[in-house]
């Protein structure tokens, strides 16, 4: 059995593990940045003193490595089918609204004065109170930003996209996700997954070598190489149908794998700044990072592809959740510490629901407000059919 070449392969419909891997992810970084608030480990972004590593550097320091890139493969796959149903130039205009101008315009007109502003003023270690009065707002601007810096780097890899797509891609196939649907597709999907486990373990080195390069030297979080890297694996490679049933059924491979180089990053990095370039770049964690991101694809393939009402409702929400969560958690976490006498682990509780609540209470009110719907959450005016 051959394997098929990438411009012919058959393509799957709308995949709901894909949502749901979107909505999972960033509800587990409002959690991360809940912990992030809080931390000792990084030095930087904490808002409360703390004695030493606690669990929430632990949990930080266990995620940080898959979290986004995992994020940014997801991205490359959409991107993809997203291509396959639209235009160069659709895609474009569709991306730049979606992603451009609420990490532009948005920043300016809303986090600036809310996230950047809170930010600014009551995070030690990021900004230097020496500084000038008039420079300010440009500091309220820069560290309004907050977590839109992965609207910008997915722009960024859209815009590529669009630029070096030169024709058209065949039109796809819609397939349901098998291998093959003839009566010897169990041997041609054993052959299937042996080969492509050779490519993942192989594709290890692809993701190492990315990240030692294109790092932004100040912003860590600006990783253009290992991210622009899972973003193109995303879009060339695990849209594919054979690649979806091979990672479901080696996924407790690479699951174990995740748990053992998890174990070893672990026990080598907690404790230090997981967020530093010499870790960052380390073979381990990027090891890691890589076998995480196959057993997340696999596990959610296998138990997690079809539509329920809470992954319907993250995936309509999950970029408001995104946008406006970061404020909340931060103001939050500043108001519960001074007002409420209570145990560190029910404040913990109480900046979680209210970074929650807070991030769905203004999604669905700026949502409805037309100025403020296209400029920081890139939504157009619905398009209204005409009655027949």
């Amino acid at each position: 059995m051959k394997l098929q070449p990438l411009a012919d392969t058959k393509l799957t419909p709308r995949s709901h593990y894909l949502d749901f891997i979107r909505g999972a992810t960033v509800v587990l970084v409002v959690v991360y940045h809940v912990f992030f608030a809080r931390n000792y480990v990084l030095g930087f972004g904490g808002l409360l003193p703390t004695n030493g590593p606690g669990f929430g550097d632990a949990l930080t320091t266990f995620v940080y490595p898959w979290l986004m890139f995992s994020l940014f493969l997801v991205a490359g796959i959409s991107a993809r089918l997203s291509l396959n149903r639209r235009s160069n130039r659709e895609f474009f205009r569709e991306r730049t609204a979606k992603l451009l101008v609420p990490s532009t315009l948005g920043v300016l007109v809303f986090h600036s004065w809310t996230l950047g502003l809170i930010t600014t003023a009551s995070a030690p270690g990021l900004v230097d109170p020496s500084i000038p009065s008039f420079v300010f707002p440009i500091v309220c601007v820069l560290g309004g930003q907050g977590p839109l810096w992965f609207a910008q780097l997915l722009f960024v890899y859209s815009a590529l996209l669009v630029l070096f797509r030169r024709r058209p891609a065949r039109t796809a196939t819609v397939a349901k996700s098998e291998v093959a649907s003839s009566r010897d597709s169990d041997e041609a999907s054993l052959f299937s997954t042996f080969v492509w486990t050779l490519f993942f373990v192989a594709a290890t080195l692809g993701v190492w070598g990315s990240a030692q390069v294109l790092n932004a030297p100040v912003i860590t979080v600006y990783r253009f190489g290992i991210y622009g890297f899972a973003f193109l694996l995303g879009y060339l490679v695990f849209h594919r149908a054979d690649v979806e049933a091979a990672l479901v059924r080696t996924r407790w491979f690479w699951g174990v794998c995740a748990l053992y180089f998890g174990f070893l990053y672990f026990r080598r990095f907690f404790g230090a700044n997981y967020a530093d370039a010499p870790v960052l770049r380390h073979w381990l964690t990027n090891v890691y990072a890589w076998t995480a991101t196959l057993a997340i694809l696999g596990f959610s393939k296998r138990y997690a592809d079809r539509p329920t009402r809470f992954s319907t409702f993250l995936a309509r929400t999950n970029f408001g959740l995104y946008v406006f969560h970061m404020f909340f958690v931060y103001a939050a976490t500043l108001l519960v510490a001074r007002f409420c006498n209570v145990p560190e682990a029910a404040e913990i509780a109480l900046v979680t629901v209210a970074a929650f609540a807070g991030s769905y209470a203004t999604y669905f009110v700026v949502r409805r407000v037309p100025v403020l719907r296209f400029l920081v959450l890139g939504l157009r005016r619905p398009k209204v059919e005409a009655k027949r």
